[in-house]
Formats: structure tokens, C-alpha cells, sequence
């Protein structure tokens, strides 16, 4: 009798025994071998990132990108989940990374007024880095005469330009006087202003040939050359 109660008795503790290991202590131990915990790849290349991760047995996915001109491409700004953090072998690890702004084409801004090359910048995100003011025998004044990059430069989105803006004429140069005759006063008059030149005496003569208020002649002769600020005299039709 106590021989058989002996045996079931084992019998029982063998089985509990064995359910223990197979469903309690075994899945506790191969889980713990198959848990690891984040590393910290912050601030890490991906390159870099990923070598750490695959002796680790993880995979590094990049979620998002962020675009700097600040920091060099590819580095890790952000991770999920974060570092410390215990996960089973073989989850993913999300990342944020930087890279570099597009490169864009730089837009021509020689001939426009600075108002004008200030708006074709900001349409295209470029920011005007320096503004620089010299005298210009091509250019009137207030009007960019020079830009560095050039037009149709690669640049990148953010960074900037540099304009130069005409002063005009400087005061000793000489310039080529306009031909004034065959037009009207009120015309010729605004083209003597814009060239920085002077109205001087205004004669009225009769003429048949031409319409009242025609210029048919002047002096200084057009082509002649000579400092801004000087007088045209005119002869127009009464």
C-alpha cells in the first residue's frame, strides 16, 4: 500500500515538475536569451547605426528625413523605440535622419531692380546674402549689375546670393548723348531725365514737315560724350 502511494506521489511531482520546465521556466529562459535592449544611435551615422544593429539583430528603418544645411547627411536625429528599452530580437528601430537641401537652379537677376531680384529670391527660398553698391557705366542706378553664383547655378535651397547694385554713373564718367530729334518733347524730355541729363533752352520754330511739339534738332549733337548733369538744348516744332 505505501509502496503504491510512494509511486504516485512521484509520479505526481515528476509531472509537475515537468509541466514547470516545459511551460514556465524553459519559455522564461528562451525569452530572456531573445531580449535585448536599444542602444543609443543618436547622433550616429547610419552607417554606423546599422553595424551596431546588425550584430545586435536589429533593423534600422529610416521614418523620416529631415532637410538641413546645418548638419551633415545622415545622421540620426531620433530613434523609436528609445534607447534602454528591452524589445525581442528582431524588432525594428524607426530612425529620423538629416540630408542635405535640394539643390535648385539660381535664377537671373542681373538687369532687375533690388525690390525685384529681393521677390525672385524668396519665390525660389534663396536668401540674399549680401548686397554690395558700386558705380556702373551699363547699369542705372539701383539696378543689380553683377550676382554670385551666376544664373543658372546649382545652389542649395536656403543658402544665399550675392548682388551687386549700380550707383549709376560715377561723376566724372562721360555719356553718350541720345538721339533726341524725330520724337516729341514730353518723350524726349523723360529720356533726357532718365540719362541724367539736364533740359536746357527749348526753341519753337515753325516747320511744315513735322507735327507740332516735334524735336528736330539739338545740341549737344547725338553721340556726343559728356558729363552727367550737362544741358540739352532743343529745337522743336511750334
Amino acid at each position: 500500500m505505501n509502496f503504491l502511494k510512494n509511486t504516485f506521489i512521484f509520479f505526481v511531482t515528476g509531472v509537475v515538475v515537468l509541466i514547470v520546465l516545459n511551460f514556465i521556466i524553459m519559455p522564461i529562459y528562451i525569452n530572456q536569451r531573445n531580449v535585448i535592449v536599444i542602444p543609443d544611435l543618436e547622433g550616429l551615422t547610419l552607417e554606423e547605426a546599422e553595424n551596431i544593429s546588425q550584430s545586435e539583430g536589429i533593423e534600422i528603418v529610416v521614418a523620416d528625413t529631415i532637410f538641413t544645411n546645418d548638419l551633415n547627411p545622415d545622421i540620426i536625429l531620433e530613434q523609436f523605440p528609445s534607447s534602454g528599452k528591452s524589445v525581442k530580437l528582431g524588432r525594428s528601430i524607426k530612425v529620423k535622419i538629416t540630408q542635405f537641401n535640394q539643390k535648385i537652379l539660381v535664377p537671373s537677376l542681373i538687369g532687375k531692380t533690388l525690390r525685384a531680384a529681393e521677390i525672385t529670391l524668396d519665390q525660389n527660398s534663396i536668401e540674399l546674402d549680401s548686397i554690395y553698391y558700386s558705380f556702373s557705366t551699363k547699369y542705372p542706378k539701383g539696378i543689380v549689375s553683377w550676382q554670385s553664383p551666376a544664373e543658372n547655378d546649382s545652389i542649395r535651397k536656403g543658402f544665399g546670393v550675392r548682388v551687386e547694385v549700380s550707383n549709376g554713373l560715377a561723376p566724372n564718367d562721360l555719356v553718350e548723348v541720345p538721339n533726341l530729334r524725330g520724337i516729341f518733347l514730353s518723350e524726349a524730355l523723360k529720356i533726357i531725365n532718365e540719362k541724367g541729363f539736364i533740359e536746357g533752352k527749348i526753341r519753337y520754330v515753325e516747320n511744315q514737315k513735322f507735327l507740332s511739339n516735334t524735336i528736330i534738332n539739338q545740341n549737344p549733337m547725338d553721340g556726343t560724350k559728356i558729363k552727367q548733369g550737362s544741358k540739352i538744348n532743343l529745337i522743336v516744332v511750334q
